[in-house]
């Protein structure tokens, strides 16, 4: 018998921004036999978990709390508790992220950094981490100016995520207000470890940079929230510039389109978005050794408004915010995904993350 897969679940709470139903961060568990789920109960209360992240390590989970007030908190995973005996999450530091609405938290893969990206102010947070794995106050609260074409969006810098490039020795932030990649060199080891702003790419005008996933051939695939397109930039690594050498459009849909979160099948082959208006899950083919992108299948999600998805033991498990559950996807042979029908109700869910 096949063991089930913890997942944790990110939500937004009645005391985030935006206010909703969710309790904190919730846990629920995939069968990986059927892409059955089951739980879904709240592991911790904690403000506006709209995002979650994992130490290296294993032991903490990281969460933004998504307020006027930022924070990025820390939960030590261990012990007993809940259905079926899953663990437990013990909050063990929250530390001021210097912005507002923090809407995304990367570990640094040494395991020494937190960094946060505060979307309302475009403020980015860098927390060094203790031996504990708890983030102590930031030693660089990063901002910028600037703004794009559209004015109810980009009227002002809004960090959306952070990523750290090919090569590890850069830092890369979405900013879906100025339609850049900022790029900051960064040393885990030193004191100090975040260099002088540069801008790595600037998309097309209105393109929206949300979210990145970087592949070990090079390139960066970059989900554009407000043109609905995903975009593919060639990074150079002497001169840390992203440089844009194709796109695709993220949905077939008629209709507005927000892509959401984009991610990478494990062999590298494929790029999977998740489309907000569409209600899809979009699968492209990687073409032109990295510099292109094919979209080959366009899945109904199983929900509404797909914020977030994970890919773990052959599923696709979406968290549709706006239906207030859960859904899977079975990926057959070729990484296609399918609707398996299983659905786990679990409030306004915003984040997966497969422990």
């Amino acid at each position: 018998m096949t063991a089930s897969r913890l997942l944790w679940i990110g939500t937004y709470t009645p005391d985030a921004d935006p206010e909703a139903a969710g309790a904190g961060i919730h846990r629920a568990r995939l069968d990986p036999a059927t892409g059955a789920l089951s739980g879904g109960e709240a592991a911790v209360r904690t403000t506006g978990p709209s995002f979650l992240a994992a130490h290296p390590g294993g032991g903490v989970l990281y969460a933004v709390s998504e307020c006027d007030r930022g924070a990025v908190g820390a939960f030590a995973v261990g012990g007993r508790a809940g259905t079926g005996g899953a663990p437990a999450l013990t909050g063990i530091a929250s530390v001021s992220t210097g912005g507002a609405s923090p809407c995304h938290v990367l570990v640094h893969p040494e395991g020494r950094h937190v960094v946060a990206a505060n979307y309302a102010d475009g403020r980015v947070s860098v927390h060094p981490l203790d031996e504990e794995g708890s983030p102590r106050a930031a030693v660089a609260v990063l901002e910028h100016t600037g703004h794009g074409p559209n004015p109810a969006r980009q009227e002002q810098p809004h960090a959306h995520s952070a990523a750290i490039a090919p090569g590890g020795r850069h830092l890369l932030v979405a900013d879906l207000g100025t339609d850049e990649l900022r790029c900051y060199a960064f040393d885990p080891r030193a004191a100090d470890p975040v260099g002088p702003l540069s801008v790595a790419a600037r998309l097309v005008p209105g393109a929206g940079p949300r979210h990145m996933a970087v592949h070990p051939n090079g390139h960066l695939y970059v989900a554009g929230e407000l043109d609905s397109r995903v975009h593919v930039l060639s990074w150079d690594p002497e001169r840390a510039r992203a440089v844009p050498v194709a796109d695709a459009a993220a949905s077939g849909h008629d209709g507005p389109n927000h892509p959401g979160e984009v991610a990478l099948s494990g062999d590298g082959r494929l790029v999977y978005v998740s489309n907000r208006g569409a209600d899809t899950i979009a699968t492209f083919e990687i073409t032109g050794g990295g510099t292109g992108l094919r979209r080959i299948a366009e899945t109904p999600c199983g929900g509404a408004w797909p914020r977030h998805f994970a890919i773990t033991d052959g599923h696709i498990v979406v968290a549709n915010q706006k239906s207030a559950e859960l859904s899977t996807l079975r990926l057959d042979a070729r990484g296609i995904p399918a609707d398996t029908g299983h659905r786990l109700t679990v409030s306004d869910p915003a984040c997966v993350l497969p422990a």
